[in-house]
């Protein structure tokens, strides 16, 4: 079994209190993380804001040295970090391979964003009056301490994504990861401590949840909260977190609109990948499907020949469904099976390996709007197909959901395009392309309870900074 050590406070952590992590595969031990106490969360929070402002007082380009050095550590642990990655959270190695890759990309954009945002400057001339006696310094800011959160599907990328925006704009780090991807999350701290970069900078916090989120969320000394993670617990850090502000990705239920002329061969390919990758357990995966009467059956048969295709198995066998992450998931797919309507049929599917976690792709049709199956989302690999009337028809039953993460809309002609995309309450829409987060210089941006707001790296920058106007009067 690994024993995750990390440091805290500057010394290596020693304790007899662990938190147990399972194998999702196998549903077996595979590794251990020390479980902190409340009392020493409030010691790291002390630790991290005594460094925060030495922090700050580095230039762009000296905080740019660390994070230049830990995505070329990262670069250079690339396969060891991929290979935790895959008995961690059981993603399939290629894909976990992608991810950290993508994630070296992100900090070396990172560090380029920060230099082109750093300063802005603005006239007076700019109003309505045309003076020429003021000019106006709008610098960049950080918050402080940001407390980062992230979940275990993506448990590198999405904790890249918080870090390096929030490192390179001056503000230090209380990191919790998610349990099931802590193990990941040690290893990527102990690159970050080669960089030789001051300790309190990031603050690596493991732990049962029951035990410190509450003092987590709400601890005198937070200044910002960046959160990924599921709507329910989002609602309630937003809640406890009162005034402190806060960037959060949440949940999706992202769709897949089917317009009449769409290339269904091609839709199908996509709505595939984007449904069944990862099994499902992605907020952009595609949830559902819409599509109008007359193409309704040709594309249930194209997608059930291309399921039959996809392989299962184990992730280290680069398998396309793989374990989901624990049994929990596992009874919730069937759990939103059983309550379907009377018309809805299975297509293929509704099986399980319960001894791997796994869940077989499912294909339903018949869905109606106000199923469960339609609204909540499952975060595994069942696929609902939805039938709509008309154009009126289709709006209204796709933003009868909680959520508003993105939308995928096949189609030839953009007017149709324009013409739906205008109305769909989503942040993202995608055109001839499965939903998908990225580029990661693209905003990415959750409507209603799929977050609050914008991503993506120059936005992430924005968003965990704050303005200062220097007016210089002529």
């Amino acid at each position: 079994m690994l024993i995750g050590k990390y440091k805290i406070l500057g010394k290596e952590y020693k304790t007899k209190d662990y938190v147990e992590i399972l194998n999702p595969s196998t549903n077996t031990s595979y590794a251990k993380v020390p479980a902190l106490k409340k009392e020493l969360v409030d010691k790291i929070y002390q630790f991290a804001s005594n460094k925060q402002i030495e922090w700050e007082n580095k230039t762009i380009s000296e905080r740019a040295v660390y994070l230049k050095k830990w995505a070329d550590l990262i670069e250079k642990n690339k396969e060891k970090l991929a290979k935790l990655i895959v008995n961690e959270v059981a993603k399939n190695y290629q894909d976990s391979l992608i991810e950290v890759e993508r994630s070296v990309t992100y900090i070396r954009y990172t560090i380029e964003e920060m230099y082109r945002i750093n300063l802005e400057a603005r006239t007076s001339e700019q109003f309505y009056d045309g003076k020429k006696d003021k000019i106006a310094l709008i610098q960049r800011k950080p918050y402080g301490v940001i407390l980062i959160i992230s979940p275990f599907n993506f448990p590198i990328n999405l904790v890249i994504s918080k870090i390096a925006p929030a490192l390179i704009s001056g503000n230090v780090c209380v990191f919790k990861p998610a349990t099931q991807g802590s193990f990941v999350a040690i290893e990527l701290i102990k690159l970050w401590e080669q960089t030789k970069a001051e300790d309190g900078i990031i603050n690596l916090i493991t732990g049962r949840g029951r035990e410190i989120s509450d003092y987590l969320v709400t601890h005198p000394l937070i200044n910002f909260i960046n959160f990924t993670g599921s709507t329910n617990v989002g609602k309630e850090i937003a809640s406890k977190a009162k005034m402190i502000p806060i960037i959060m990705e949440l949940g999706g239920k992202d769709a897949a609109i089917i317009i009449d002329g769409a290339n269904l061969e091609k839709a199908s390919d996509e709505i595939i990948k984007g449904a069944f990758s990862y099994s499902g357990q992605r907020c952009t995966a595609i949830k559902r499907v819409f599509v109008d009467k007359k193409n309704k059956e040709i594309l249930e048969k194209l997608l059930l020949s291309k399921i039959k295709k996809l392989k299962i198995g184990l992730p280290q066998d680069n398998a396309d469904i793989i374990p989901l992450i624990d049994q929990k998931s596992l009874k919730y797919q069937e759990e939103l099976l059983s309550d379907l309507n009377q018309k809805a049929k299975i297509l293929i599917g509704n099986k399980k390996d319960i001894k791997n976690n796994i869940f077989y792709p499912t294909l339903v049709t018949n869905v109606l709007s106000t199923d469960r199956l339609a609204k909540e989302e499952q975060f595994g690999p069942i696929l609902p197909i939805i039938t709509y009337d008309n154009f009126d028809h289709l709006i209204k039953i796709h933003n009868d959901t909680s959520f508003g993460l993105q939308a995928s809309i096949f189609a030839r002609d953009l007017n149709n395009l324009f013409k739906i995309a205008e109305k769909l309450e989503v942040g993202t829409i995608n055109f001839n392309k499965k939903s998908q987060r990225g580029p990661d210089n693209f905003p990415f941006i959750g409507y209603k309870d799929s977050g609050l707001g914008t991503q993506g790296i120059k936005n992430s920058i924005l968003a965990m900074t704050k303005e200062k106007v220097i007016i210089i009067n002529i």
